[in-house]
């Protein structure tokens, strides 16, 4: 089964990439393939929320899903701080979202049985999270205001992979839109089909990963694939861990370790993820320096250690030439040039995309409170391997 993921563009690219590499690991019947962005038709209208209760509601439909319910008003957020009431907002129909999925697939012949998710921060009407046409095959997706909800997570993109497969998943168990209405459970019990009037409570399913018996019957009933239900599952445990790994964050921001293997020249972080920061000679042997000193050094000073990182620069890089060692290094450490907080900035990149943001800032090379620069991290738990 192929599901093209296209977007506007208020869902940023940088996300939109990080999510599709995401979702893409775990290899099996579902095939994730990236789209281009499209523009929403301008027809839209206001809204004003008075209060935050009716901001984080969504609204269901008594029966069916009908014209009245396609025209009604609701929305969410895309900034990354709580909102203030009374809050101005414009809101987008269901139909001109997902006739923005529909357009493309006429425009790009994507085949019927093909599924397309448009991922947008576009506030819809009813305040759902996503929605689904009529035909079962087209689908939308909020991608804005998860920092509401999960204020410590420091990856927007695990809730909306939850949100596309818990839409896969219902376009196979249910024959329409009304049925889903109809069998979605009103209070929650931690299922992937807890309908979360209060949205807050979408928080209990994500952090459960579950799927009811109920629903696991319903599922059964209409012979959807096993193979595509465990890679369903497992795409679902593993956004789990980082849901609850982000519950915990103060603990993993005091204890977590830092793992430097000087021959490959990657920073390790076995706590956070998988993943692994890859630097040069030249960022290693700099930031090799910034960890010796734990009470830091003034960037105009670094050229007091000239030597030293010059010596680590030669360990590391393994260069037989060494007047360019030593032109490298020279440029590195002259403060009149730019050289050494471009070689900084591109240090936070790497660990950032690792780990993110929230927890990078235990182990980039960033102003310490004493005005020098330094990195945060015990050493306690720095281990370096040769």
């Amino acid at each position: 089964m192929t599901i093209h993921l296209i977007r506007t563009e208020g869902f940023p690219e940088d996300q939109f990439h990080e999510l599709l590499a995401f979702l893409r690991k775990q290899v099996g019947i579902l095939q994730f393939v990236g789209g281009k962005t499209v523009t929403l038709n301008p027809d839209y209208t206001y809204h004003i929320f008075l209060e935050e209760k009716e901001y984080e509601t969504q609204f269901k439909p008594r029966k069916q899903i009908d014209s009245h319910f396609m025209a009604s008003e609701s929305s969410s957020d895309s900034i990354y701080e709580k909102p203030t009431f009374p809050l101005r907002k414009r809101i987008y129909t269901w139909e001109n979202l997902l006739n923005a999925a529909r357009a493309y697939r006429q425009f790009n012949q994507v085949p019927y049985n093909d599924l397309i998710f448009l991922l947008t921060d576009a506030h819809n009407t009813k305040n759902w999270f996503g929605g689904i046409d009529e035909n079962m095959k087209n689908f939308f997706v909020h991608t804005a205001d998860w920092p509401l909800f999960f204020r410590l997570l420091n990856k927007p993109m695990y809730p909306i992979a939850y949100e596309i497969l818990a839409w896969v998943l219902r376009s196979l168990m249910f024959k329409s839109r009304e049925e889903i209405i109809d069998f979605v459970h009103d209070e929650p019990v931690g299922c992937i089909n807890d309908f979360c009037s209060e949205k807050k409570q979408i928080i209990l399913k994500m952090r459960t990963g579950d799927i009811c018996d109920e629903c696991m019957d319903q599922i059964i009933n209409n012979d959807v694939s096993p193979p595509l239900l465990r890679q369903i599952q497992g795409i679902l445990n593993e956004i789990r861990q980082h849901i609850l790994f982000s519950r915990n964050r103060n603990v993993y921001l005091t204890s977590s370790r830092l793992l430097i293997d000087l021959n490959t020249r990657k920073l390790y972080f076995p706590d956070y993820a998988q993943g692994e920061a890859k630097l040069n000679p030249k960022e290693l042997a700099l930031y090799l320096l910034f960890l010796e000193q734990t009470n830091g050094i003034a960037l105009n000073q670094v050229i007091d250690f000239k030597a030293d990182l010059l010596e680590k620069y030669k360990q590391i890089s393994g260069q037989i030439k060494p007047e360019k060692m030593q032109a490298t290094i020279d440029l590195l450490c002259d403060y009149r040039e730019n050289e050494l907080n471009i070689t900084l900035s591109r240090i936070r990149k790497k660990i950032k995309d690792v780990i993110g943001k929230e927890f990078a800032k235990k182990y980039t090379i960033d102003l310490l409170a004493n005005n020098q620069h330094g990195i945060l991290i015990d050493r306690e738990f720095v281990e370096i391997s040769a």
